[in-house]
């Protein structure tokens, strides 16, 4: 299932990719889509039906587990499917759109799958380390997603050549990501983290990732105020996306750095 916004005028034949995060859904984001369609750009907003609101519909009422930890495979696989799919013509109102230059925006659990297909390579090591040391005075809310991930994290990465950059925003990755992980990736990223996201906060989860990664252009962005849910921009939200304005100056930058955009 796919929500696709496109420009009422003036189509550059641009793609951005949006991936939502657990239990969410594309509507939660469709402000940075409306944003972004406004100057151009075709916005896909794939549903990850192993981790989106019906699972977690599914899941209080009994009717269905957990998300499962296949699922760090399996979406970076949705995204992907997307690109091939439009590239294929297969899509109907989209033959127009180019996949071959991609830029994907994700939030929360999407922003890991942003930055796997980034290139980044998740890794059992730290979670083994860290998961069960309950009294570790970094623990926070994000590693009980992260540390259900311990069965699946040494699957071989999952980089996407066509994505050539992303935005992460919120992204819990403190221990699924060791500083080696940032070596892979291929493609410039753009992090973004609230300073009062009690559920990711940015230090460990943000700042210690970005610290060790390698000056490759990278970027990262700590919006005051902003806690994990806030940055987000509901299709029938009152105010204005924060994020907006800075997600499209990203997407415009890859788009004119052409070939650079990538390493």
């Amino acid at each position: 299932t796919l929500v696709v916004i496109q420009p009422a005028s003036l189509p550059n034949g641009r793609l951005v990719v949006i991936s939502h995060g657990l239990w969410d859904a594309p509507a939660s984001f469709e402000g940075w889509a409306r944003h972004l369609a406004s100057h151009g750009y075709t916005v896909v907003l794939p549903m990850h039906p192993g981790s989106d609101q019906e699972q977690q519909r599914a899941m209080l009422a009994g009717e269905a587990p957990p998300p499962t930890p296949d699922e760090l495979r399996l979406r970076p696989m949705d995204v992907s499917a997307v690109l091939d799919a439009i590239q294929a013509g297969q899509l109907a109102g989209l033959q127009g759109v180019s996949a071959q230059t991609t830029v994907v925006v994700g939030h929360s659990w999407g922003a890991i799958t942003a930055l796997q297909l980034a290139g980044g390579r998740s890794s059992s090591a730290p979670l083994r380390q860290h998961c069960g040391d309950f009294k570790n005075p970094e623990r926070t809310l994000s590693w009980l997603l992260q540390c259900s991930f311990v069965s699946a994290a040494d699957a071989p990465p999952q980089p996407d050549s066509r994505v050539k950059s992303v935005v992460a925003v919120s992204p819990p990755i403190g221990l699924l990501f060791s500083p080696e992980a940032a070596q892979g990736i291929q493609a410039r990223v753009l992090l973004v983290s609230g300073s009062r996201d009690w559920v990711v906060p940015p230090d460990p989860e943000a700042l210690a990732p970005f610290s060790q990664s390698p000056a490759q252009g990278h970027q990262m962005v700590l919006a005051d105020g902003g806690d994990h849910f806030n940055l987000r921009a509901p299709a029938q939200a009152t105010k204005p996306a924060v994020l907006s304005p800075l997600i499209l100056a990203w997407v415009n930058g890859t788009f004119i750095a052409g070939a650079q955009a990538q390493r």
